[in-house]
């Protein structure tokens, strides 16, 4: 049985869906971003906001992974991204570990 920590329990099952929503936009973006590279800093932009909501809703540990994700975010204009991969594995967790407190 996974023990849920005080601000899990704190916050409602609504704004774990939100976060969600929010976190599968991010991916399409950052999606989007392999073919239109100026996307990449749409994307960070974005990130950043999302993060900065994780934080107000005391989702700490998911904020930490956004932002050690940011940390190694380093948007381009004009070609691919070279952490693309590494930011989508990270992205990929992060789904993952919102199902599970969906669940």
């Amino acid at each position: 049985m996974i023990r849920k920590t005080r601000i899990d329990a704190a916050m409602d099952k609504d704004n774990w869906i939100e976060i969600n929503k929010e976190l599968n936009r991010l991916y399409q973006l950052h999606e989007m971003g392999v073919s239109q590279p100026g996307k990449c800093r749409e994307f960070n932009s974005q990130a950043s906001l999302f993060l900065e909501r994780l934080e107000e809703l005391g989702a700490d540990d998911i904020a930490d992974r956004v932002m050690e994700l940011l940390a190694g975010c380093s948007p381009k204009d004009f070609s691919p991204c070279d952490n693309r991969l590494n930011t989508k594995s990270s992205l990929e967790r992060l789904q993952e570990r919102i199902k599970k407190k969906l669940e």
